[in-house]
């Protein structure tokens, strides 16, 4: 017994050893990080000299939650985490499903999918700046050669449109990832319980709801609360195509954090907003976890 207790302390100490490399890296580019923000959400500073940081309390928090563009960036985040999880979990499943027999050619549709997912953000964004170019973009000149003129715009400058046309973007970019997610839920069905429901006389529908679509719950959880998280700092489609604007109207967290702490040289309000989103993000991880544990039970 002693013997064997000695053998375990040892596998545990092995185990220590090989993390403590990581976890030192993550010691300090994480956690030195994390509270590095959070200390300069207290004080009024430009990013730039350390000696001219000034205390100044919970004053940037009060500014924070008392600034309409902070609540407007927060309203575009929840538009966009909404539609883009919605959209991308019905395609990325319908997908799932009609691959799923491999019909002649499956892996080529698979890849094929899966392409915008694989490209960086740049080349999408470039793709609906093409798309969306006001005067000889392809979607005007498409519904101008369907003599629909009165939907032709400005589809990134026109504020009532443009949050939306970042959305579909972001649609196209991601249904793919979701799509591979999906399918390895589906994977994840026994064939058993799948034929049994055919032998019983189930069809195509009655499976799909009363079988497949409540087996992927945990599929489902993850890709809801990945989304949620990927909302939260979405950055780069926006900045690309619209730089947070007109007007406010595309502002996301993560480009009102660029724009006071990179820009405008308001580190120190920066860094509030970052405290947020940290506070989201982890909110949401944590949620995550929990519900994670409740449907694998």
């Amino acid at each position: 017994m002693a013997k064997k207790m000695s053998f375990k302390k040892y596998e545990n100490i092995t185990a220590y050893m090989f993390l403590a490399p990581l976890l030192l890296l993550m010691s300090i580019f994480v956690f030195y990080g994390v509270y590095f923000v959070i200390k300069i959400s207290f004080y009024k500073w430009d990013g730039v000299m350390i000696e001219a940081m000034k205390f100044r309390g919970l004053r940037n928090y009060q500014l924070l939650f008392t600034d309409k563009t902070f609540w407007k960036s927060v309203t575009n985040v929840s538009i966009f985490m909404i539609l883009t999880i919605s959209v991308q979990m019905i395609l990325g499943l319908i997908m799932a499903v009609l691959l799923k027999p491999k019909l002649p050619g499956h892996p080529f549709f698979k890849a094929l999918f899966y392409i915008p997912a694989a490209l960086s953000t740049t080349v999408i964004a470039r793709i609906f700046m093409q798309i969306y170019e006001p005067n000889f973009g392809m979607l005007n000149q498409l519904f101008r050669f369907l003599h629909m003129d009165f939907l032709v715009r400005n589809w990134v400058g026109d504020p009532n449109v443009a949050l939306y046309a970042i959305i579909i973007a972001n649609i196209f970019q991601w249904t793919g990832a979701q799509m591979v997610f999906y399918i390895a839920g589906l994977t994840s069905i026994s064939e058993d319980v799948l034929e049994a429901a055919q032998i019983d006389g189930a069809g195509f529908w009655t499976t799909f709801f009363k079988i497949i679509f409540p087996m992927l719950i945990p599929t489902h959880t993850t890709v809801i609360i990945l989304g949620m998280i990927g909302a939260i700092k979405t950055f780069d489609i926006v900045w690309l195509l619209t730089q947070g604007g007109p007007g406010n109207a595309t502002q996301f967290l993560a480009t009102y954090l660029y724009k006071y702490s990179i820009v405008e040289f308001k580190a120190g309000y920066g860094a509030t907003v970052a405290v947020v989103m940290i506070v989201m993000s982890v909110g949401l991880s944590m949620l995550q976890n929990k519900i994670y544990d409740k449907t694998k039970l």
